[in-house]
């Protein structure tokens, strides 16, 4: 099933958002951009073009070398960034990545920097799972969404059982967790509080899983 954001944007145009809008401080050469997507510089010309004369991203040219970057002027940048963290930029990669584990898995989300949009190109994804998987699980299908991403994946994973525990135990990281800004990726809080018996906090962005 296609992505709602495969209705509004092509494949390409997305790729080209998702590297440039999710590290907006980096400047990206065409054949640097080209060969992190996975295509030839050419076929990303026009979309370059087209995105530049819209103000979404900025030109620069040094030398013989054209160089692009997230345009920091753009009014509706923060907008843009966050569709593209919840779709093509983050949540829809971690998804695709997480799918094979989905049946063992109650909720994912990320949190942290990301969740609260204060992200530098350098920030790691916080993302945590509760279910029944384990970091052994997690490895090797994380280490695709990293280089998809071009981010270190952080995961964080308790069943439901010691979510539920800690919780009811004041357990400082997990609550402010729990407390803060969200990003649902599979599952949400709301399903594992009805069956854990514990409450969703405050923050969610909640993302149906098949968004």
């Amino acid at each position: 099933m296609s992505s709602p954001i495969d209705a509004l944007l092509p494949g390409t145009r997305q790729e080209i958002l998702a590297a440039t809008l999710m590290h907006p401080e980096r400047w990206w050469y065409l054949s640097d951009l080209a060969r992190h997507l996975e295509r030839r510089p050419s076929s990303l010309q026009r979309e370059l073009a087209a995105l530049t004369d819209a103000g979404i991203l900025r030109r620069r040219r040094d030398g013989n070398r054209v160089y692009f970057r997230a345009e920091p002027d753009c009014p509706f940048l923060a907008e843009l960034q966050g569709l593209m963290t919840k779709t093509a930029g983050l949540v829809d990669v971690l998804r695709e990545s997480l799918e094979p584990l989905a049946g063992r898995i109650d909720w994912a989300f990320v949190h942290g920097s990301i969740a609260r949009r204060e992200a530098l190109s350098s920030s790691d994804v916080d993302l945590m799972i509760i279910g029944g998987v384990g970091l052994a699980d997690l490895a090797p299908v994380l280490r695709d969404a990293e280089r998809r991403l071009n981010r270190p994946v952080n995961p964080s994973v308790y069943t439901r059982q010691e979510l539920a525990r800690k919780l009811a135990d004041g357990h400082h990281f997990l609550t402010s967790v729990i407390d803060g800004e969200k990003i649902d990726v599979l599952g949400s809080g709301d399903e594992l509080a009805s069956a854990s018996g514990s409450r969703p906090r405050s923050g969610a962005h909640h993302e149906p899983a098949g968004a």
